[in-house]
């Protein structure tokens, strides 16, 4: 693994700054792999890369290693956010996104190598999302017909009414086919809030991270994030959380419908799934969403009931 600016050392959990982490399971070495946002926007003369640990259990973790230092030219020049890491055909996929130069949006792009920690290299032809959208958190779903799929936000800052979306992905995965369809607008939710950023005077209502997992019952599920209002969840905190819409009939382009009760209202979100050695399924997450600076990967336990998922352990 390739090494960079940084010291890698051996780490605990809690001593790793990362927002939108994610585990990718090795199951052929028996270890994890972890991702996630922490050097976004480069410092100093160092441009911004992607950066992975790599460990045995989810408690110790050696790094950062260096997944992804952009070529020169790279159409990406900061905002390096949410990287998740997928195995298709027999090779590594991260689908990231990345703000371009002036005059250009952000969008989620997809990378390639051949190891799950890198080093990766830029395979699609630039961005997926399309030209002069504000996307972000593109991830990745193959459906049972073989389709593959990149379901994304379209940004709040630009719509004010933030939207995920899914638009079908090449066998090649270098380009989009055909239009995006919209799975939802976070408006119509009845436990969100706007959200404000006074750096660009704006407020809207924000959709984060979506994640798909295709429940036992056949309903296909999708994890997302936003702000609630307060006194509304679990815990009431008014803070970043975890909702679930769901595709009754399992198909991306099915009616969606969206779950009155949150999954988590913790302060936490923008989560993922994956099984670890031994199969159990956890919830990926970050907690605290804020204060800003604070923020840890953590992983709760997640147990599949008969109408979607159920946290076995709090924060």
């Amino acid at each position: 693994m390739e090494v960079g600016f940084r010291s890698v050392k051996k780490v605990k959990r809690d001593q790793i700054h990362m927002r939108d982490p994610f585990i990718f399971t090795s199951h052929e070495e028996q270890k994890y792999y972890l991702f996630g946002t922490t050097f976004a926007d480069g410092c100093g003369d160092k441009d911004p890369i992607f950066e992975v640990y790599v460990g045995d259990n989810l408690e110790e973790w050696e790094g950062p290693y260096v997944a992804f230092d952009p070529p020169k030219g790279f159409w990406g020049v900061r905002h390096y956010w949410a990287p998740e890491v997928f195995e298709i055909d027999g090779r590594f996929y991260m689908f990231a996104s990345f703000k371009g130069g002036i005059g250009e949006h952000r969008g989620t792009g997809i990378l390639a190598a051949d190891h799950p920690a890198g080093p990766y290299v830029p395979h699609s032809e630039g961005s997926i999302t399309p030209n002069g959208w504000e996307c972000l958190d593109g991830t990745y779903y193959q459906d049972e017909n073989g389709e593959r799929w990149m379901v994304f936000c379209h940004e709040w800052t630009q719509l004010h009414e933030g939207r995920i979306k899914a638009i079908r992905l090449s066998k090649d995965l270098k380009t989009a086919v055909g239009e995006p369809i919209e799975i939802l607008n976070a408006a119509d939710m009845p436990w969100i809030r706007k959200f404000g950023d006074p750096r660009i005077e704006k407020t809207g209502y924000l959709t984060d991270a979506p994640f798909l997992y295709k429940a036992k019952n056949g309903e296909l599920i999708l994890l997302w994030s936003s702000y609630s209002v307060p006194n509304y969840g679990d815990e009431g905190l008014g803070g970043y959380t975890v909702a679930i819409a769901r595709s009754k009939n399992g198909d991306m382009t099915g009616e969606w419908e969206h779950d009155e009760k949150l999954l988590m209202d913790r302060n936490a979100g923008h989560s993922s799934l994956f099984r670890d050695l031994k199969m159990q399924l956890h919830l990926c997450t970050h907690y605290p969403d804020t204060p800003h600076g604070s923020e840890r990967p953590f992983f709760i336990k997640v147990e599949e009931i008969e109408n979607g998922l159920k946290l076995t352990e709090g924060l």
